[in-house]
């Protein structure tokens, strides 16, 4: 069986042993623990004053996994390794306004991903908190689903994250006489970096 260059299969040879893996499957690639996702851009606006409009807080950032995650074994007759996920960029672009019927938390919207011919990304984003007075910060989550099929799998992993940011330490920013607040990414703090967990996979578990 053949697949195209969408696909990225890393060879039995190429493999470094692990004592963390599943009977089934072959030694992990060298790649694991997941590595960093890398937001490289991100800019926020909030009124901090009441009242203001539906969409008046808003929310825009670029977040990316720039490596390639085992997916699944490939059979021996191909070659054995893994099959792997393809790196994914999202972008994330919320609006919304901040009050009982949308409480931080539970405000949770799905980022514009990359897809590929083989993978699936899904990333989603969660506004766990944004607070303007007196310290200025966000708490940010995020989770990333990735699907693949191929050699009758269907390959699946989801990971998330979580990210604290803050005005002094890797944000610009802050609040103008008419109560709107502004931030944006540090440029020494750029890429800002996410590490995930793994929360639910099928095949190259670890």
């Amino acid at each position: 069986m053949k697949f195209y260059n969408s696909i990225f299969i890393i060879f039995s040879g190429f493999l470094s042993q692990s004592n963390i893996v599943l009977s089934e499957d072959p030694p992990l690639p060298p790649w694991y623990p997941l590595k960093p996702w890398e937001i490289t851009s991100l800019r926020a606006h909030n009124p901090a004053k009441s009242p203001y409009d539906a969409n008046a807080t808003s929310l825009e950032l670029t977040i990316s996994n720039p490596y390639w995650i085992p997916a699944g074994p490939a059979p021996h007759a191909s070659g054995g390794g893994y099959v792997a996920f393809d790196k994914s960029t999202a972008t994330c672009d919320v609006h919304w306004k901040e009050d009982a019927q949308t409480p931080y938390g539970n405000l949770k919207a799905t980022c514009n991903s990359t897809q590929t011919a083989s993978t699936r990304a899904e990333w989603n984003i969660t506004i766990n908190q944004i607070h303007d007075d007196p310290a200025h910060y966000m708490d940010l989550s995020f989770s990333l689903a990735y699907h693949l099929y191929a050699y009758g799998q269907d390959m699946y992993k989801l990971m998330s994250g979580y990210v604290h940011v803050q005005v002094g330490e890797n944000l610009d920013g802050g609040c103008d006489e008419d109560g709107l607040c502004s931030y944006s990414l540090k440029n020494e703090s750029t890429p800002l970096l996410v590490q995930p967990t793994l929360q639910e996979c099928r095949l190259a578990c670890g």
